[in-house]
């Protein structure tokens, strides 16, 4: 019996949840052994392999279109701008004790993308969206709960990293939505992963650092890097051909859960409950958000429709 198209989307949804959820468990692994530098320089060699034989796959991927002076413009806005958001996002990983925290945290994103799309874009909030955003702040508030913090050393936290982090992905984002048109997903990840290998290896040198890895690391590398930015990336792409993006992100918004059952399994290491009782909300938050973005673009297309 043929698997209903709607079926097939929510399970590509559903492995690209579970495919971001192993960035954080692998990456993390990983970091138990090397730097950020080291880290940087194998993953996002790894993404330019992984992204190469992917574009290779078909005539339809191999296919470039001639980069305008405009366009390089934009793909070096964006790598600069991924090299901060990527780097506070890995650097957040590493200091955090626990890899689901990062995980509750990224759904910051929702926020800032909403916002700037407010701003940027013109576009309006409705009832639950704001709902929805209130919660996420709420939920991250009660996750990053810590007596006497300095400023200082709040940014160097993971909760404050991936603040830095997710304002800079919510930029690039817009930015994307901006250029979507003009620039291919195929070239976008290609030069986010040859930027942010470029910025990693001179990270390394300017640190003094070797180049060397522990084969432990490297294999976490390989396995991370496949199963994490391509195969999510790859799943999430299968799953808007057969669903909504709206319920494609409710799906992926629960990504924190996956990294926590693996964190538990890896590491053994499982969140204080002030920290669920948060990263609940902070899942919440982005579910509300987006259904509201959902309700809102229907009731559009209905009074149009009506004209």
């Amino acid at each position: 019996m043929p698997i209903k198209p709607q079926l097939k989307g929510y399970a590509f949804a559903l492995l690209a949840t579970i495919a971001g959820s192993t960035v954080y468990i692998f990456s993390k692994a990983a970091f138990n052994q090397i730097s950020l530098a080291q880290f940087g320089v194998y993953w996002f060699a790894m993404a330019i392999v992984w992204n190469t034989l992917f574009t290779l796959r078909s005539a339809e991927h191999r296919q470039f279109h001639v980069l305008t002076p405009k366009t390089i413009k934009v793909l070096i806005l964006i790598g600069f701008i991924e090299i901060i958001a990527t780097g506070t996002f890995y650097a957040a990983i590493s200091v955090s004790e626990n890899p689901a925290i990062p995980s509750f945290l990224r759904n910051m994103e929702y926020i800032f993308v909403t916002l700037m799309g407010v701003i940027l874009l013109k576009e309006r909030f409705t009832f639950i969206e704001v709902l929805g955003i209130l919660l996420t702040i709420i939920g991250v508030l009660v996750i990053s709960y810590h007596k006497d913090v300095s400023v200082e050393s709040y940014f160097k936290s993971s909760t404050g990293l991936m603040l830095i982090s997710t304002i800079f992905y919510g930029v690039r984002t817009i930015t994307v939505k901006l250029h979507i048109k003009k620039i291919t997903p195929t070239i976008l990840a290609i030069s986010r992963a040859i930027f942010l290998l470029l910025a990693a290896l001179i990270m390394l040198k300017i640190l003094g650092q070797d180049f060397a890895i522990p084969t432990k690391a490297l294999i976490n590398i390989t396995i991370g890097s496949f199963l994490g930015p391509f195969l999510t990336s790859l799943s999430q792409y299968n799953a808007l051909k057969y669903l909504e993006a709206s319920r494609s992100a409710i799906i992926q918004s629960t990504t924190a859960l996956f990294v926590l059952i693996g964190a538990y399994l890896f590491f053994g290491r499982f969140p204080m409950g002030y920290q669920l009782v948060g990263g609940a909300i902070a899942i919440a938050g982005p579910m509300i958000l987006i259904m509201g973005k959902n309700i809102h673009f229907k009731r559009n297309q209905v009074q149009k429709f009506k004209k």
